[in-house]
């Protein structure tokens, strides 16, 4: 399998549940979004086209409200939102519009709460160093309308946002120092964002993100924050795993990745915790680093989720793992695969959408690149015509045509990964006196080289950059 145009290969690197539907799942990939409404019985894609990601390297942030509306954050700003489930698009205005969205986040204590911060760089001062125009903005409405909540500094990056489960009141921001990148920034407000309150953490030299990763479910002074390499899109670079029991003033160090920290899922009662990378496998232990982390699988991590069903949700990384999106439910000791790129269809929507203007001919070109099994798909143009048989890509080893009608359908592989439990430990926490702290070594990489997928890529891009043209907003 060639690596995707825009560099990467392909595959799901995040995922993201409806609330009140939890049958319908919907998962961003390096070739736009794929969404299932059956609980992973079958796969629909939208193209990176319809979502103004085309021919770059982009994970716009996505989330899902109450009504199953789709709001993404494209790297050409404002926000995308979609009531169609993806046919359709529409660019939020004011106060998102202009602005570089940076993170958004749905209010699980009112999913039809949505709160995004903004982080639009605005001036450069004569030593080159930036300000930023840094904002929350709220809907309440399901992306219908929106408002600015708070205004913040200017003088960090802003890169993160999250709410308490247990008190919407507290809302969370993280971000680094626009002077100083290894000193990452937390802001936290404790009344809604009328006031907020700022603390500080040294990052390790190698790294410069400092994202927060998930708050407990019940005691809203318990965030934890991963700290990574500044736009590491490929996971090359080491990252850590922080703890701050009393809302941020200070932290423990909890493990440490060799490689990219992709994943991380806390579990419905927040007592464990899972963390992984595509280099470093997927690790489980408690949640306050009380005892030691065991790795449980030597999957490609890419993303991680742990709803209140539950079950663990990982993203692997396919070819070199057998599935993109899998699920657990015996704590990520053996994984179930729901989504494997062959089984991707193009959406159903009507003739007069954005999605069939923007993504017909970009399924020409995609489906390829996934080994999409297309005459099981029911879209009209979704299947291989003619004219494709001397350029389409064929795979021996692909499986016969499925029919979706087929009650037969053999189920996507079960990953025992039982015999890859082994000590992970990791040193007991530490006080954040300082940020030089060392990296515990991982175990596993994944079977794909990083620089194959780039040359790969490279080696496409141009004939793709010809075609691509972005979707009107």
């Amino acid at each position: 399998m060639a690596a995707h145009a825009n560099g990467r290969m392909p595959g799901a690197n995040d995922l993201v549940f409806t609330p009140g539907e939890p049958a319908r799942i919907v998962a961003r990939a390096t070739f736009g979004l794929v969404q299932s409404a059956d609980r992973g019985a079958t796969w629909s894609w939208i193209c990176e086209q319809a979502i103004d990601i085309s021919g770059v390297i982009a994970d716009p942030p996505i989330a899902v409200s109450m009504d199953g509306t789709l709001t993404l954050l494209p790297p050409t700003g404002s926000a995308l939102v979609s009531a169609d489930r993806g046919c359709n698009w529409t660019r939020a205005g004011a106060p998102l519009a202009e602005k570089r969205g940076a993170d958004l986040t749905v209010d699980p204590s009112d999913p039809k709460r949505l709160l995004v911060i903004t982080s639009t760089l605005r001036t450069i001062d004569a030593t080159g160093f930036g300000m930023y125009e840094n904002l929350v903005v709220e809907t309440r409405d399901d992306a219908r309308t929106w408002q600015l909540l708070a205004t913040l500094p200017t003088d960090f990056e802003a890169e993160t946002i999250e709410v308490a489960h247990s008190d919407p009141r507290r809302i969370y921001v993280s971000g680094s120092d626009a002077r100083d990148p290894r000193l990452g920034i937390m802001l936290r407000s404790e009344d809604g964002g009328v006031t907020w309150i700022k603390t500080t953490l040294a990052l390790p030299a190698g790294t410069g993100s400092m994202l927060i990763s998930g708050i407990h479910r019940t005691d809203p002074d318990r965030v934890w924050v991963r700290v990574a390499a500044r736009g590491d899109t490929l996971g090359l670079l080491p990252a850590r795993l922080y703890l701050s029991s009393n809302k941020g003033e200070q932290f423990v160090q909890l493990a440490a990745t060799t490689k990219g920290m992709f994943g991380f899922a806390l579990s419905p009662d927040g007592r464990e915790l899972a963390y992984g990378g595509p280099s470093d496998g997927l690790h489980v232990g408690p949640s306050d680093g009380s005892a030691p982390f065991v790795k449980r699988s030597s999957l490609g991590v890419r993303c991680l989720r742990w709803p209140e069903d539950g079950a663990l949700y990982v993203c692997a990384s396919e070819p070199a793992d057998p599935f993109s999106v899998g699920v657990s439910s015996d704590r990520g000791v053996s994984f179930r695969g729901l989504y494997s790129l062959r089984d991707t269809c193009p959406a159903e929507c009507a003739t007069g959408s954005s999605f069939a203007g923007s993504c017909q001919s970009a399924w020409t070109e995609t489906r390829p690149f996934i080994m999409a099994t297309a005459a099981m798909c029911t879209v009209p143009w979704s299947a291989p015509s003619a004219s494709d048989a001397g350029t389409s890509v064929v795979d021996a080893a692909t499986p016969p045509v499925r029919s979706p009608l087929d009650a037969a359908r053999p189920a996507l592989p079960v990953v025992d990964a039982a015999r890859d439990v082994v000590d992970a430990s990791v040193p007991a926490p530490t006080p954040r006196e300082d940020s030089g702290c060392a990296v515990r070594g991982g175990t596993g990489a994944g079977s794909w080289g990083w620089l194959g997928a780039v040359l790969s890529g490279l080696a496409l891009s141009l004939r793709r950059r010809t075609s691509n043209v972005r979707s009107p907003s």
